[in-house]
């Protein structure tokens, strides 16, 4: 019997195939699995995703596998195989969405591209990830996080490079952003087509390149000064010139001094008050034009105060603020543990584990996702067997080395 959605789980009843490996495809069909859709993830058969042996890890899968595919079950299988390829679009047949993110072309040379899954389910939605695009001199080319950062301007933002190429210098952001980013943008993709197919009764394939993604997702405030383009525009900081951490005598706070009101709770509190009718620091548009000055001046002056003497101050003020912390410490922070963003559970395999709670509170209500993450073909013997295929194709399969069953 198909779970029908309800307010906590809307995507219930929904079945979705992952062909993919590291984290855009697998952290999108993840949030789909949060809400409640039912997640098959297709593995190469040799190592499986290759995310399962990056970073820490227990009993040979790692955390950064464990949070990107939780809830999911593992199909191993070889696609290059025959029975792999008719396997494939019998999950085509039977799904509501499909995800990859294989290089172009390597979908249609497995006789599994847009066209073929399509025919076999029209209201399939197809959603295929690339890093460069499928057109350009770069769409056959692997793509990783890094290196979207790097073509992107992402590593020119973090290095202080607005516009002077010359003498830009370049840094990473130090986590997998472009990944994630493309995930969520994926996610989001996927249920517009669901909603658009409730009105056609018809699915559609979609191309998302994390390029474009991540160029999309760093414009708004990142490439500002790119957005107007007439020569009469008035050019100021980008806003990440605000994100100075104010170290205190005691403690690190992160902070946006923005209003009139903030400044001046700010200069009071510094000693300052001469500043107040300086022109440079008069109102907000001033500020904003010199907010390296701003945010040099304010960190320079609280570096001797106790950080509780800051806080307390930019609290009456109302000035956004919050202390900084450690990623050991968040875990117990107070504002962290009553929205609830964190679970700790135990599972077989990986024993006990903390991961984030599912962020979106349908109807107001908090969900978990405390499931375990797949064994490398854990899943592999009953997938096959419920899709119609005999002992003795899977006996074949295995022995030829193109199924796994963990």
């Amino acid at each position: 019997m198909q779970t029908k959605p309800t307010a906590e789980k809307p995507l219930a009843g929904l079945k979705v195939v992952e062909m993919s490996t590291m984290i855009t495809c697998s952290l999108a069909a993840m949030m789909l699995r949060s809400q409640g859709a039912e997640v098959i993830k297709v593995e190469p058969v040799q190592m499986g995703d290759p995310m399962r042996y990056i970073g820490s890890q227990k009993n040979g899968q790692s955390a950064l596998f464990h949070n990107c595919n939780r809830g999911k079950q593992s199909l191993a299988m070889d696609l290059k195989h025959k029975t792999g390829a008719e396997a494939v679009l019998r999950l085509a047949a039977d799904a509501d969405i499909m995800l990859n993110n294989y290089r172009p072309g390597v979908m249609d040379s497995l006789g599994l591209g847009p066209e073929v899954v399509c025919k076999a389910n029209p209201r399939l939605v197809n959603i295929s990830v690339t890093g460069f695009g499928t057109v350009g001199p770069l769409a056959a080319r692997p793509a990783y996080d890094h290196v979207i950062q790097g073509i992107s301007g992402l590593t020119g933002l973090q290095g202080g490079d607005y516009a002077d190429a010359e003498n830009a210098e370049f840094d990473f952001i130090r986590m997998l952003i472009c990944d994630k980013v493309t995930a969520y943008t994926v996610a989001q993709a996927a249920t517009a087509a669901l909603v658009a197919r409730a009105s056609t009764s018809e699915g559609q394939h979609i191309d998302i390149s994390m390029l474009h993604a991540c160029l999309a997702f760093l414009w708004p405030d990142g490439m500002m000064g790119l957005t107007l383009q007439d020569e009469d525009a008035l050019d100021m900081p980008p806003l990440s010139e605000s994100y100075k951490v104010l170290t205190a005598k005691d403690g690190s706070i992160a902070c946006a001094l923005l209003s009139d009101g903030h400044w001046t709770a700010v200069l009071n509190m510094l000693g300052r008050e001469d500043l107040m009718s300086d022109a440079r620091f008069a109102n907000m548009p001033a500020r904003m034009t010199h907010l390296p000055e701003i945010m040099s001046f304010v960190a320079e002056g609280v570096k001797d105060m106790p950080v509780a003497d800051v806080m307390r101050v930019f609290e009456a003020a109302d000035i956004p603020f919050a202390q900084c912390e450690t990623r050991s410490s968040l875990l117990a922070n107070e504002q962290v543990l009553a929205i609830g963003a964190l679970e700790t559970y135990v599972t077989e395999n990986m024993g006990k584990l903390t991961a984030p709670t599912p962020p979106i509170l349908f109807g107001g209500t908090a969900t978990s996702l405390a499931e375990p993450s797949p064994r490398h073909g854990e899943h592999s013997r009953a997938i096959m067997q419920a899709l119609g295929f005999d002992a003795a194709a899977l006996e074949e399969m295995t022995r030829e080395g193109a199924l796994r069953c963990n």
